[in-house]
């Protein structure tokens, strides 16, 4: 598609190429994919033709508004500096390949309809011939961008990574602040400009001036935060609530379970904190309204302990130590038993063994009942069986002596023939007492026996 055209007495080439047969080609030898910034030329019978690929309505610079010839040439500046950088130590070609005859009709501009700006050149490699101006042998003098720096203040405290917008004529776009609190743009003199505040959605307009500038936007904007706090749904009144915000601490009292602090700055994504009772409530501040934060307590019901009753402590009664008592076993003549086996018995406790070589043997007393009759059944080593001996078990006596029945003594004989004797005196008496002379017998055997 041809978008420019100009009679062949009206320009001058100036590269040392053969315009109408090899000029794009060495070209984009030259310079390689920089080339697609440049229309080809074709050459006719009396004009040169530049023609581009591209579909699109272009229009010379001339055409376009001021606003939009700055960020043309600037594009048209890139072009130059990569053809210098394609050629190095060539810079006399490049200075003849980037000369045009006029820049407002013969750089050409199309607006994509999405704030951006294509360039393309025509006219390049040639000079005026006949029409009045200078030999343009470089792009003439472009505009010079200063820099402009903005933050956004809270409390005259700049804000780091803080988000905004910013909106030109031909763009609006999502920014942010760096760790610093600042963001800044190099521009040209002249450009109106609109930051809008993501947070506040405050807007501030400016216009570039022709200097390195600083702005600042104060975006600070007073919060209130109020505190309401119930106990059973009463309302709960004279305690203290800690209130944490932005590194700040704040203490306020409940007054009919409701305390307010007002005139805190409001930071976009900082929550507050109230704490009361022990117990935490955290709330993001709003910058239009009050943030309400509500504690609601509830006391909590009584739970009777059961009464637990105490068990009656039982004291264990220390071990007794075994109880150890002996029998010695005695014959009739007193000696001892030696090596007899025994037999200790009291009901159904039994208690078996052998005596010692002195005729004792030991047992536990608590084998056997106290003060309860047993009986001692002993065997001597004859196999002769002793009438049963009985005894009883005293609580404090661990010594018994226990003798086998001995036989009857003459002591007892003789008393026993005495009684005899009498017996026979008394039948005697009875019988001379029925007889006549008897009484003299009867009066002897009173006198010596009665």
């Amino acid at each position: 598609m041809e978008i420019k055209n100009v009679r062949v007495n009206e320009i001058h080439w100036s590269i040392g190429w053969n315009a109408s047969q090899e000029a794009n080609k060495r070209l984009k030898d030259k310079i390689g994919e920089t080339s697609k910034y440049f229309a080809q030329l074709k050459v006719g019978n009396a004009t040169y033709n530049w023609m581009v690929d591209t579909v699109g309505k272009w229009r010379p610079m001339g055409m376009a508004p001021d606003s939009d010839k700055a960020v043309i040439m600037e594009k048209a500046e890139e072009i130059r500096q990569e053809v210098f950088d394609k050629l190095p130590g060539e810079d006399s070609l490049a200075t003849k390949i980037c000369q045009v005859p006029n820049y407002e009709e013969y750089i050409f501009y199309k607006d994509n309809g999405d704030n951006t700006l294509d360039v393309i050149i025509t006219g390049w490699g040639f000079h005026n011939f006949k029409k009045a101006g200078p030999f343009i042998e470089t792009w003439p003098p472009r505009p010079i961008k200063h820099t402009t720096t903005i933050a956004f203040v809270i409390d005259g405290v700049r804000q780091p990574q803080r988000p905004f917008s910013i909106v030109t004529p031909k763009m609006q776009k999502p920014d942010v602040t760096d760790e610093q609190g600042i963001r800044s743009y190099k521009e040209y003199a002249g450009l109106n400009i609109t930051i809008i505040d993501d947070a506040t959605q405050r807007q501030f307009n400016f216009t570039t001036e022709d200097k390195d500038t600083e702005l600042e936007f104060d975006v600070t904007t007073k919060a209130t935060v109020t505190v309401r706090a119930t106990i059973d749904g009463e309302p709960l009144d004279g305690e203290t609530v800690g209130i944490d915000y932005d590194g700040q601490h704040f203490d306020v009292q409940l007054t009919n379970g409701e305390a307010t602090l007002s005139d805190l700055s409001y930071k976009s994504g900082i929550s507050c904190k109230a704490t009361l009772r022990d117990e935490e409530r955290s709330e993001p501040l709003s910058g239009n309204t009050a943030t309400v934060i509500t504690f609601d307590f509830k006391t909590p019901p009584v739970i009777e302990e059961p009464v637990v009753e105490e068990e009656p402590v039982v004291e264990e009664e220390p071990e007794k130590e075994p109880v150890i008592a002996t029998i010695t076993v005695l014959d009739a003549q007193g000696q001892p038993m030696k090596n007899a086996q025994f037999r200790l018995q009291q009901g159904e406790k039994l208690l078996e063994g052998q005596l010692d070589e002195q005729g004792a043997a030991q047992f536990m007393v608590e084998t056997f009942a106290i003060d309860q009759p047993l009986q001692a059944h002993i065997t001597t080593e004859d196999q002769h069986q002793i009438e049963p001996i009985e005894f009883t078990l005293e609580a404090d006596e661990k010594e018994y002596v226990l003798q086998e029945n001995a036989p009857k003594s003459s002591g007892s004989i003789l008393g026993f023939l005495v009684f005899l004797l009498i017996l026979a005196a008394l039948a005697a008496l009875v019988i001379f007492a029925l007889k006549p002379g008897t009484e003299e017998l009867t009066k002897i055997i009173n006198k010596n026996f009665f």
